[in-house]
């Protein structure tokens, strides 16, 4: 059996079976269907296209890999890539805020420092937040039913874990600055890599423009909301790959000049300066 007819074979059971699924609970929840005949048709229909879908779903899985495609790229292929990104990005923020409550920071260790970049950047989200926490607050206990308000409150709890989750990634996944060089990150993304004998200069500079993370010039912005306020000169150009969600949607570029936001400039400076930059009296 081939890869194609596998694929269309398992997304015709999956959709049949959604669809299926979601009318006999919509049918049950408006009395359509009495609770027997709802189970009666979970038993007859559903609980076998299910396991349907998982078999078609596993031999999916092999054929995948028999071709040497990636566990990522398997994923992709089974829920399709927009679905694929969401479900990993997740993932990555329940690893976050696991990390977050151990104090771990991603990469630190012996000989490690590292550079955080999220002091200023949070209020607003923090604020969104609270918000969102007092207006779950008030649903739950204006909504009469309480089915409902329960329902509703294991949602809006579960919808915010992951919002939670990205602004703890950017927290764990600090820069790192070690004797081999320098890793700049946007949250869990790898920036950029620079060479200890390829940064030249380290001067702390505001600047309030741009906000948004991108290029101008050969000079690379990693802002905050206010922002950069240091600025890093490296001597040959190099690689980077700017951020962002969709990483199918990240781009490439070539920068001699890095303009970012950190929580101390002065701090990072000194240790950029202590680890990385040969002494340097004209500075």
């Amino acid at each position: 059996m081939t890869e194609r007819t596998v694929r269309l074979v398992h997304q015709a059971t999956l959709v049949l079976t959604v669809l299926v699924a979601c009318t006999n609970a919509a049918f049950a929840a408006f009395g359509v269907l009495t609770p027997a005949t709802a189970l009666r048709v979970w038993l007859g229909f559903e609980l076998p296209f299910g396991a349907l879908v998982l078999i078609v779903g596993a031999l999916r899985v092999r054929v995948l890999r028999r071709s040497g495609t990636q566990w990522a790229g398997v994923l992709d292929e089974l829920v399709g890539r927009v679905p694929a990104t969401l479900m990993r990005a997740e993932l990555r923020s329940y690893r976050a805020l696991w990390f977050l409550i151990r104090g771990h920071r991603v990469g630190a260790g012996p000989g490690m420092t590292t550079i955080g970049y999220t002091r200023g950047t949070m209020s607003v989200p923090i604020a969104w937040l609270v918000a969102s926490v007092i207006e779950i607050a008030v649903v739950h206990i204006l909504v009469p039913w309480g089915w409902l308000r329960w329902t509703l409150l294991i949602i809006s709890v579960y919808a915010l874990l992951p919002l939670v989750g990205r602004l703890a990634d950017r927290v764990v996944h600090p820069h790192l600055v070690a004797p081999d060089g320098l890793v700049l990150r946007s949250g869990h993304q790898i920036v950029a890599r620079i060479e200890p004998d390829n940064l030249r200069r380290c001067i702390p500079r505001r600047r309030f423009q741009p906000t948004e993370t991108g290029g101008d010039d050969e000079i690379l912005f990693l802002p905050g909301p206010d922002g950069t306020n240091l600025d890093l000169v490296l001597a040959e150009p190099v690689d980077v790959v700017l951020p962002a969600f969709f990483e199918h949607r990240r781009r490439s570029a070539l920068v001699s000049r890095f303009s970012i936001h950190v929580d101390d400039p002065a701090a990072a400076r000194r240790v950029l300066d202590a680890v990385l930059l040969a002494p340097d009296t004209t500075r």
